[in-house]
């Protein structure tokens, strides 16, 4: 028996989402961005001396919407209508009212003794409902032969008074094949909406979602942001659900110590004043009894909703004689982010979001620094400790606080170099192993993937390059006309067919992006592991390994992070506000591949140090910050971070 055509739509969802669509809220989807987790080791601790560690969860990986603004009043978002996902000359709401800024329910599934369904009780029955939300079971994992012995299950919801009171099993749809008991998803949770404008300064901005209609979201705007000018008409944003405790750690059960607030570990967020903190932003803890997250106040209440921010951090407390790993799930971040600061005098726990190891002057770069009391919406530097605003690293259970005294405070445009795998002596790094270059490209090959006896890379030709072999190139503005496969290639239209050279389909090529350098001339070298896909116009297309950045009034610092080795580092001289020299101050050892390097602009101090600027600290993926606002005039504001992967 087939399923009929109502169900039709639900089954395309679900096997769309097994590819990286997503469909939790309306009839709109598209790809989402990459999925990935993360471990991150607790050590060993007791209830009379805890261990503990900042830890980061980023994003989670539900985008439910992306699609582009249509307008915007005040603090509400209107949006387009969007094609049926089964019938493309119907226009149809792109979301479901209130489905996005309501409590999620959840509920379990029970199977009888034919692999099938046999019911599904509810948990949680949510709240804020306005219309029955939709019900996604997992697809079978037994069978053979589709609706004989291997059928998905499908099931409904009922609402009354905002709460899920029940989920029925739809037609006697109840499934076959099911081995163990299949997850069950119901829609609804808090939401944020979230810029993705490529290249825009608000790529990042996120706001969370306070109710929805069918067209239109209203924003949580506390900052006073101006919202059209956050989302302008025609920009893309994307739609995602917050984490929660119990969404990310468990919900009935965890793999921390739980028990009593004796002995349990704790999870703390920083959280609103409260009458017994005063006006202090403080650390609130949490800990989970066995059955369900409690909080430390001492209420009975299920504690498993609490939310937790897309830039929040949290510090987790272990109190058990074992160590342990805890795995993170979500999307990585491969864009621009932004995160938010506290207002004056008071505390915040942020993420680093981009999963992996940055320095703290990626988090908090000099776009984002101002001497001026008078400017609020900035991080304050002073060469006084006590009035710059301050940031707190956590490493081995220890709190050390860094402050920014003002160096190269209006840099203008950062600084950026590429590194290769050292060639000095135990792999150390030498000054022929860094490059920050560019240049122009006059000619590129378009090889087949597998000829003979050639080695199948694109050769670009850019007279008098500079380049060396085992660099990372960034190549952009190539274009050309797009060829088949054919031996040889032919230059072929929007249809594919063969056309006279010169009338091919104009292309962007496939050499733009980041490539490693092989098989280097004075005048040309490879993009290793590269073939061709157009016949190259030979305009506008250039290269480079970095910039000499622009604004800098001191020297700058050089680090390496990866490629197997420790302790290369170096220093970057400028002359005209750009860097004019780079001297390796310590070659390190053990670099068997490229690492990463970074010039910081300096001006970090540390707690302790003396008057010696500090260079800078590396704030670990899954880890994060706690900053503490001195500034005596500073307002909450969402300040811009650059992915540092993108240098």
């Amino acid at each position: 028996m087939c399923p009929p055509f109502r169900y039709l739509s639900r089954i395309l969802k679900f096997i769309l989402c097994l590819f990286g669509f997503t469909f939790l809220c309306g009839q709109s989807g598209e790809l989402s961005n990459p999925v990935g987790s993360l471990s991150v080791s607790l050590p060993a601790g007791s209830p009379e001396s805890p261990t503990y560690k900042i830890v980061s969860p980023g994003i989670k990986g539900n985008v439910v919407f992306r699609g582009q603004v249509k307008q915007v009043s005040g603090d509400t978002i209107i949006f387009h209508r969007v094609p049926d996902l089964l019938d493309p000359s119907i226009l149809a709401w792109p979301f479901k009212a209130g489905i996005l800024a309501s409590q999620k329910a959840r509920a379990q599934v029970f199977l009888d003794s034919n692999q099938s369904i046999d019911r599904i009780d509810l948990i949680d029955g949510g709240a804020g409902y306005l219309v029955a939300p939709q019900v996604s079971i997992s697809l079978p994992s037994e069978g053979n032969q589709s609706w004989v012995n291997y059928e998905p299950a499908f099931a409904s919801s009922s609402i009354n008074a905002g709460s899920v009171t029940a989920i029925t099993i739809d037609n006697n749809y109840s499934g076959k094949g099911y081995t163990s008991p299949p997850r069950v998803e119901i829609e609804g949770g808090i939401h944020f909406l979230r810029s993705i404008e490529k290249d825009s300064t608000k790529q990042g901005k996120f706001f969370r979602i306070l109710s929805n209609t069918g067209d239109t979201l209203l924003l949580e705007n506390s900052i006073g942001s101006n919202l059209s000018t956050d989302f302008p008409i025609g920009s893309k944003v994307e739609v995602v659900e917050s984490w929660t405790l119990g969404s990310l750690f468990g919900y009935n059960s965890t793999s921390f110590n739980e028990g009593n607030f004796t002995d349990a570990d704790y999870v703390y967020l920083m959280k609103p004043p409260s009458e017994q903190n005063g006006t202090i932003y403080d650390y609130h803890a949490y800990y989970h009894d066995g059955t369900k997250w409690r909080d430390s106040n001492g209420s009975s209440a299920d504690a498993s909703r609490t939310l937790i921010y897309p830039d929040e951090s949290f510090i987790v407390s272990r109190r058990s004689p074992n160590p342990i790993e805890i795995t993170l799930n979500g999307l990585v971040i491969t864009r621009d982010s932004f995160m938010q600061i506290p207002a004056s005098g008071r505390r915040s726990l942020i993420n680093n979001p981009f999963g992996v190891d940055v320095m703290l002057s990626d988090l908090i770069p000099s776009v984002n620094l101002t001497n001026d009391t008078n400017d609020s919406t900035k991080w304050l530097v002073s060469e006084d400790q006590e009035i710059a605003d301050n940031v707190g690293v956590l490493i081995d259970g220890v709190w050390t606080t860094y402050w920014h005294d003002g160096t190269n405070m209006g840099i203008t445009e950062q600084a950026t170099l590429t590194a290769r795998m050292g060639t000095g002596v135990a792999g150390s790094i030498t000054p022929q192993d860094i490059s920050m270059s560019s240049g122009t490209i006059r000619g590129m090959t378009n090889p087949h993937p597998h000829p003979h006896p050639n080695s199948g890379n694109i050769v670009v030709t850019s007279p008098g390059h500079s380049l060396r072999r085992g660099f990372t190139v960034f190549i952009s503005g190539a274009y050309g006309y797009k060829t088949n496969n054919g031996d040889p290639k032919q230059q072929v239209d929007e249809d594919g067919t063969i056309v006279p050279s010169g009338q091919g389909l104009l292309i962007s090529s496939a050499a733009n992006g980041f490539f490693e350098v092989a098989n280097v001339t004075p005048n040309t070298f490879e993009l290793l592991g590269k073939s061709g896909n157009c016949d190259f116009t030979g305009i506008g297309a250039t290269w480079k390994t970095g910039s000499r950045g622009n604004g800098y009034t001191s020297p700058a610092y050089v680090v390496f992070l990866g490629g197997g080795g420790q302790g290369a580092a170096g220093i970057a001289y400028m002359s005209g506000g750009s860097v004019d020299s780079i001297t390796i101050t310590n070659p390190g050892y053990g670099y068997s591949s490229a690492p990463k390097a970074f010039i910081n602009s300096g001006g970090w101090r540390r707690v302790g140090a003396g008057n010696s600027p500090f260079n800078n600290a590396l704030v670990p993926a899954g880890s994060g910050l706690l900053l503490k606002r001195n500034h005596p005039a500073g307002s909450v504001a969402l300040l811009g971070v650059s992915n540092p992967s993108k240098q």
